[in-house]
């Protein structure tokens, strides 16, 4: 009997483990860059499923952070969740445009189906045109991509929309692949935007 719980430690136990659960999530500072905890999607508060640093070569290229209506650890569930999904990437480097467009065009060949990709070519097309546009992307601005349901994703590029929204099926998630598909752009990123802090830098 004596290695048994007591009752009031087994509720004691139980309350401990869904406060983990339920905990909000906190504000984090990578590489001088403040992530907020949650933000809002219209009336819909989104909590920081992750955060990290994408990497080329030794070089640090941006920031990263996944929003979601609640947190997860798995690439699937986080593909599947119903409800307004955010992505926010800060530039921690000068970029060129074009070439941002380009990797994230490359990015989703990789992670979808040769039919799914030709399904999107107009709105990839219309994609690297308007990163072409920016031509340059400084250090300190963020991308923003939101998925809102019922009405497609939408691009924000320090602040201002950048054109009309994406209403092709299945788009944000296609793009949400580049991080979180099977052969994602940076393994140690996709750790990261699926919660795990210890290599999030």
């Amino acid at each position: 009997m004596s290695a048994m719980f007591h009752p009031r430690q087994w509720a004691l136990a139980l309350l401990l483990s869904t406060a983990a659960v339920t905990l909000p999530a906190k504000a984090v500072e990578i590489h001088g860059v403040q992530v907020a905890p949650t933000l809002q999607a219209g009336s819909q508060t989104l909590v920081l499923n992750g955060a990290g640093t994408r990497y080329f070569l030794v070089f640090k290229v941006y920031v990263a952070a996944l929003y979601l209506p609640h947190r997860t650890t798995q690439a699937q569930q986080a593909l599947d969740m119903p409800g307004a999904r955010e992505l926010r990437l800060v530039m921690l480097r000068d970029v060129s445009g074009k070439e941002l467009g380009d990797k994230l065009t490359e990015g989703i060949q990789n992670n979808v189906s040769l039919a799914d990709f030709g399904r999107l070519a107009p709105a990839l097309a219309r994609l690297g045109g308007l990163f072409a546009q920016k031509r340059q992307l400084k250090t300190g601005e963020t991308v923003i991509l939101q998925d809102t349901p019922g009405h497609g994703m939408r691009i924000v590029i320090d602040g201002l929309p950048a054109g009309s929204p994406y209403p092709e099926p299945g788009f944000f998630n296609a793009l949400l692949k580049i991080w979180l598909g099977p052969s994602p752009a940076d393994q140690r990123l996709k750790k990261a935007l699926l919660g795990d802090a210890s290599v999030q830098d």
